[in-house]
């Protein structure tokens, strides 16, 4: 029978390109792009021996050489196309991260079962013919057991489809259908080669399958840190997902280098990352002679993780070891003058884990929770710390707060030296959550920042603290004004000095009863929505303060350009006057900004001592614990009638 083979000279370019494809786009590391390229070598392989068969049995009558080449060939082609079936069944299964459990034994055994079959057929068939017959008149003959081959294929297609429906949760619906297709496409290639036998389609079409799976399931693009060379932080959540969504155990170790940020910097970028490469690479050599199934992955600036699917595997019995292959890169390093901090932590799903967020969590958070000098530590003994379950769950607390409005705001009293009364307050937001308790501003409001809250959180302080200055009458109380704080974020919002406008027409709230903190990040982040902002409201008669001065990097040319009435000195440079370098930039710094004509607040003053060499000083105001903590707005109203001693 006649075979017209051209379509196999378009499969197999096809195959090349996609095998270059893989290389130069570096889909060479994991289980699953190392199973798909084997994939794409037997398709190459199965292209050539169809092609080969097609070419030499077409035409008749076949000499004796032209009749051993057809038989090889067609032998070829039909051992490696059962194989394919096998192998992409794998490639699923790594797709999925049950990879570790189809490398078992018996699992290995009882996937690969069917597929024993077709060796065998192909053996009988040397002596029967029952396969396919090859002779000198007709050339290539299909026989009966050709139909086995397709029942064993079939058997693999159905475990693969009903596999991936039950699975389809952890892929995307794009992954889904592209993994889907392989198995179309064949189907129909199988159809029409049975309905027309001379066109040999069956390759060109698993060829389309396959771009299929290299542009919508392989997409590096999108999961490959291209500094290291390493699939990316986006690649290793991808993989967390699918965990959870198989449900297969698994063991992640995750290596945090502390100050990567900063070696970063002192090394310049290509050191720091030939460095990571080299602790990479140093890693997976360990993990290539202990016998492991592991995939790495990268995320800046500095960690590392290790998905590993021998889940019984001891990693930190291994740990000397494994700090033992650091050891070069690291001393590699420190002789110039770095210093190295790598910190482990071990998470075994589901034992220690079971969900998504906290698996992403822990690798971010671990190190702030435990002890700075622990080298190794279990998941499993910090996921129920109330450190962690704060951090875990700081998203649904917030979200929580925002929309029940949770929020409550407290006012520090802040004390005249010059009138020798409370003159004023600083608005300070607090969080009281239902399930959580107290939580700190300083947990908060960091993470409000990261997850782009701090908005929403705004408005709800400027409102508060307009509603309470209209509430109270601040003359009868010698109060003056009210210190808040606006964020970054606000103060890059274009509409924000109308709101404020319109809160103060809604309250009917003199401008001068406010005073508005702006904290050196924010002033050195300026632009020109900031500088409208500022400038407008300043006109509208709105004061404004620079807040945690000496905590950034503030220089009097910039201050003194700024409209600000107030200048802020952080609590770091009150405690730093008990050694004599700390008094004298304290005296310097209050006679810079008294020559500038800015007013000075002294923040987080806790002794009296602290308070008589401020106020020799020439401090203006005092704001600190020796006073008062922040207090609930009618505490506050009681301790300012008790202390300014003013009839109301």
């Amino acid at each position: 029978m006649d075979r017209i083979a051209y379509l196999d000279f378009v499969a197999i370019p096809i195959y090349i390109v996609i095998l270059y494809a893989l290389h130069v786009r570096k889909m060479i590391h994991g289980t699953s792009n190392r199973i798909f390229r084997i994939v794409v070598i037997t398709s190459l392989i199965c292209s050539v021996g169809d092609l080969i068969a097609g070419m030499f049995a077409s035409d008749a009558p076949l000499s004796g050489t032209d009749i051993l080449l057809v038989e090889i060939a067609s032998g070829v082609y039909h051992l490696f196309h059962g194989l394919l079936a096998v192998l992409f069944l794998l490639f699923l299964l790594s797709e999925t991260r049950n990879w570790y459990w189809a490398s078992q034994r018996k699992p290995h055994i009882l996937i690969c079962a069917p597929y024993f079959i077709l060796p065998l057929l192909l053996i009988i068939n040397l002596f029967t013919g029952f396969v396919f017959t090859v002779d000198a008149n007709e050339g290539y003959r299909r026989g009966p057991g050709l139909n086995i081959f397709y029942v064993v294929a079939a058997v693999y297609m159905m475990c693969g489809v009903i596999y991936l429906f039950r699975k389809h949760k952890v892929l995307k619906k794009t992954k889904l259908f592209s993994l889907l297709m392989m198995y179309v496409c064949n189907v129909a290639a199988v159809v029409f080669q049975m309905l027309f036998p001379i066109y040999l389609v069956e390759m060109i079409m698993t060829a389309i399958a396959e771009l299929f799976v290299v542009l919508l399931v392989l997409r590096p693009e999108d999961y490959l840190d291209y500094s290291t060379g390493m699939p990316s932080f986006k690649a290793y959540s991808a993989e967390v997902r699918k965990i959870c969504g198989s449900k297969a155990k698994e063991k992640i170790v995750v290596m945090r280098l502390l100050n990567a940020a900063q070696l970063r910097r002192y090394l310049g970028e290509d050191k720091y990352f030939a460095f990571i490469r080299s602790i990479a690479g140093n890693i997976k050599e360990l993990c290539l002679k202990k016998g492991l199934f592991f995939d790495m992955y990268f995320e800046q600036p500095g960690r590392i993780y290790l998905i590993i699917d021998n889940y019984n595997f001891d990693f930190e019995g291994h740990m000397s070891e494994i700090y033992q292959s650091l050891l070069n890169d690291i001393l590699d390093i420190e002789t110039m003058g770095a210093r190295i901090i790598p910190r482990f932590c071990e998470i075994n799903y589901p034992d220690d884990i079971a969900d998504v967020d906290t698996i992403l969590n822990v690798g971010h958070q671990f190190h702030r929770i435990v002890p700075f000098d622990q080298l190794y530590t279990h998941a499993g003994d910090i996921v129920n710390s109330q450190s962690f379950r704060l951090k875990n769950n700081m998203d649904l607390i917030l979200n929580r707060a925002i929309k029940e409005k949770k929020f409550e705001m407290y006012y520090q009293p802040i004390y005249s030296i010059k009138d020798r009364r409370f003159i004023s307050a600083e608005a300070l937001i607090r969080l009281k959550d239902e399930e959580f308790g107290f939580i700190s501003p300083a947990l908060f409001i960091p993470a409000a920042e990261r997850k782009g809250l701090m908005i929403p959180i705004g408005d709800f302080v400027l409102e508060s603290v307009f509603r309470f200055i209209s509430e109270n009458d601040f003359s009868a109380l010698g109060l003056s004004y009210i210190e808040l704080n606006l964020s970054v974020a606000q103060c890059l919002q274009g509409d924000l000095s109308d709101k404020i406008l319109a809160l103060e027409k809604k309250y009917h709230v003199n401008p001068a009863r406010v005073n508005l903190e702006i904290t050196e990040t924010t002033y050195e982040n300026m632009g020109e929505i900031t500088n409208i902002n500022i400038k407008k409201l300043s006109e509208n008669g709105f004061s404004f303060s620079l807040d945690d001065y000496g905590t950034g990097y503030s220089n009097m040319h910039r201050i003194s350009r700024l409209p600000l009435k107030i200048i802020k000195i952080d609590k770091t440079m009150v405690d730093d006057m008990e050694n004599s370098s700390g008094m004298s930039v304290m005296k310097n710094t209050v006679t810079m900004m008294k020559d500038i004509r800015k007013e000075i607040v002294c923040e987080g003053v806790e002794t009296e001592a602290q308070l008589e060499c401020l106020s020799g000083l020439g401090v203006d105001f005092i704001q600190g614990y020796f006073f008062s903590k922040p207090l609930p707005e009618s505490s506050f109203i009681a301790f300012i009638k008790e202390h300014n001693i003013v009839q109301v």
